[in-house]
């Protein structure tokens, strides 16, 4: 029996109520020859159960036998599929219903020897990340001047499977690895970006890495993934950082902060002070460079509430964001 065309892997934790919502609208879409990897990262509360549930010979769940972190999830994802073609799908997206017809139809038109596509995404606050896509496939430069200037907001993933022979996802690697891998992508294939708009991403898993905003969630996971971590942005500035020099400014020097935050909350503080140091040389006015370095002088745990205050406010603005629009529209 022939492969499917398509792979669709998504990786889930601790997510019983949103899960769902998202292997539904992989099972509803109009172009049918895919089949779904779920990886579930050994989950503590309702969410195997909820997987167990379904009965379509499309769908696979496999479990990890502890708990991981996205980035092995997705590698495991990525390596017990078959498909063609992979679209990486995380746990509180949606894919719109015609999502694979309409990427069947961008792959087989694309030009020689891009490997990789990726289309735009809307969110519940009406954003449509990215932004802007470049008007043509990019590179390794190109790639870092666009998310230079875009900000590398989240898009679809679907890309062809021989690419994760040259540049698998990291399956031992805790934390956000998305930015090194990212990088050492780009420095192997091209990309190509469209306009379409083929998903949907929410915002409400309590759980996400990057808004997770309670104490007792975040602190543990701050200590746990800063070994990792610093290893990400460290490995980053060392192989990319002449290039990001150059191209993307901005992700040099967020990679440098980065690196002090993990280097601090690892009791590293000659590290962090030589990583801070040389994100304020960059730019000496940015306040959260400057609050870094003080918190990190006081100690890893003053690091860590810090992050937590961050993460808080930012929340605290994303909600007041919201019910300004909500008043706005009601007016």
């Amino acid at each position: 029996m022939s492969p499917p065309f398509f792979s669709v892997v998504v990786p889930t934790y601790n997510r019983e109520q949103i899960v769902c919502r998202c292997i539904d609208s992989v099972l509803r879409q109009s172009f049918g020859d895919f089949e779904l990897v779920v990886v579930d990262d050994h989950s503590s509360d309702g969410t195997l159960a909820a997987l167990e549930r379904y009965d379509d010979p499309r769908l696979r769940v496999v479990r990890h036998e502890h708990n991981r972190g996205i980035t092995p999830a997705r590698h495991t994802g990525v390596v017990n599929s078959n498909g063609t073609w992979v679209v990486i799908v995380d746990s509180d997206w949606e894919l719109l219903p015609e999502a694979l017809e309409r990427m069947r139809e961008i792959v087989l038109e694309l030009p020689d020897g891009v490997r990789v596509m990726r289309s735009r995404l809307t969110w519940d606050d009406g954003r449509v990340t990215p932004q802007f896509t470049p008007p043509e496939p990019i590179g390794y430069e190109g790639r870092i001047s666009w998310a230079e200037a875009e900000g590398g907001n989240d898009a679809t993933h679907c890309i062809h499977r021989s690419v994760f022979e040259a540049t698998p996802l990291f399956a031992e690697r805790r934390g956000a690895m998305e930015t090194l891998w990212e990088l050492e992508l780009a420095s192997r294939e091209q990309t190509l970006y469209v306009d379409d708009v083929l998903g949907h991403e929410h915002t409400d898993a309590p759980n996400s890495w990057l808004r997770t905003a309670a104490a007792d969630e975040l602190v543990p996971r701050l200590f746990s993934d800063a070994p990792d971590m610093l290893w990400m942005a460290e490995t980053a500035l060392h192989r990319h950082g002449p290039a990001l020099r150059d191209h993307g400014p901005g992700q040099y020097t967020t990679l440098l902060r980065v690196a002090s935050v993990q280097a601090f909350l690892l009791g590293k503080r000659r590290a962090g002070v030589r990583y801070a140091a040389a994100a304020l040389r960059r730019r000496p006015l940015e306040l959260q460079a400057w609050v870094t370095l003080a918190l990190g002088l006081i100690g890893p745990r003053a690091v860590a509430h810090g992050t937590l205050t961050l993460r808080r406010i930012i929340a605290w603005r994303g909600r007041a964001q919201l019910l300004d629009d909500g008043a706005a529209v009601a007016s």
